[in-house]
């Protein structure tokens, strides 16, 4: 109860507060989280009969053969499924409630099922923007709403169907523009490929410079608390960014706190970051707060 006082105060104090989610906060929606015994990684490796990691799945090595490409889209076009069936959590809504009451100065997520952003409140932009202003939500590792052209950029909301096969799918954008080039004589430039856009482990991040614009302006605006929710900070840049945030929290006397079924990193570089360590389910916390408004 004592520790249940404290966020409700922080909360209500708050005015700056600053979110990092991950897919912990979903689990109560229906969808899977990475890492635990029933999660994404144990379930695909089990699946897909892999010898290593289901980790691999996620991996930018997936495009290397057809058969792991076959995979990866089975894989992907199943979650997005679940993701578009999932109701939002009463976590979510919290986080909602928190941005129209102007307390959230931002939400950092981890996922790639779009509820929170379906919120009002939580609005993010796809690509992110390079400058100012920034949406509320920033997708660490993009989102399963979009599809996009790894050579031209074109984008448009993911469609399931295209990614039946093993064969990566080509994009029409670039097929036009070939055959006009064709047509007046020009060289042809080749067709892109078609991917959901979600970061995968080892490439790049296509909003990487965005999300660092965005992460500098929110350690200037000095934000007053923060909540570090439902990841296992396993990512090196989420780690990044919470370390940096709790030192901006901490200099303006905010307090930090760790929600998560499991103990917060022992890394040294996590030493005295957080306050307030509370252990089990995010999803119990709107219904704490409520008793004591």
């Amino acid at each position: 109860e004592h520790y249940a006082e404290a966020l409700y105060c922080m909360l209500r104090k708050c005015r700056r507060l600053v979110v990092v989610v991950g897919a912990g906060i979903s689990v109560g929606a229906g969808i899977p989280d990475f890492r635990s015994s029933t999660g994404l990684f144990q379930t695909v490796k089990d699946d897909f009969k892999l010898k290593g990691s289901g980790q691999s799945m996620f991996d930018s090595s997936v495009y290397k053969d057809a058969a792991t490409t076959s995979m990866f889209h089975s894989m992907v076009n199943t979650l997005h499924t679940i993701s578009q069936d999932a109701k939002v959590t009463n976590f979510h809504q919290m986080l909602s409630k928190l941005s129209t009451e102007k307390r959230l100065l931002r939400l950092y997520t981890q996922n790639v099922d779009c509820l929170e952003i379906s919120l009002s409140g939580l609005e993010t932009a796809v690509p992110l923007p390079v400058k100012a202003p920034w949406p509320k939500t920033i997708q660490l590792h993009g989102g399963l709403q979009k599809m996009v052209c790894a050579k031209c950029g074109w984008m448009a909301p993911f469609d399931p169907t295209v990614f039946q096969e093993d064969r990566i799918p080509e994009c029409n954008e670039c097929r036009e523009l070939d055959s006009v080039r064709e047509v007046v004589g020009k060289r042809t430039q080749g067709v892109g490929r078609l991917r959901p856009r979600i970061v995968l482990y080892n490439e790049f991040n296509p909003d990487g410079e965005a999300i660092g614009k965005v992460t500098s302006s929110d350690l200037k605006a000095r934000p007053d608390g923060m909540l570090v929710v439902g990841t296992s900070l396993k990512v090196p840049g989420v780690r990044r960014i919470v370390k940096e945030m709790s030192a901006a929290v901490h200099a303006a006397n905010g307090m930090v706190v760790w929600v998560n079924e499991i103990d917060p990193p022992a890394a040294k570089m996590f030493e005295n970051c957080f306050d307030l360590i509370l252990k089990g389910d995010c999803q119990e916390i709107p219904s704490i707060l409520e008793r004591w408004e």
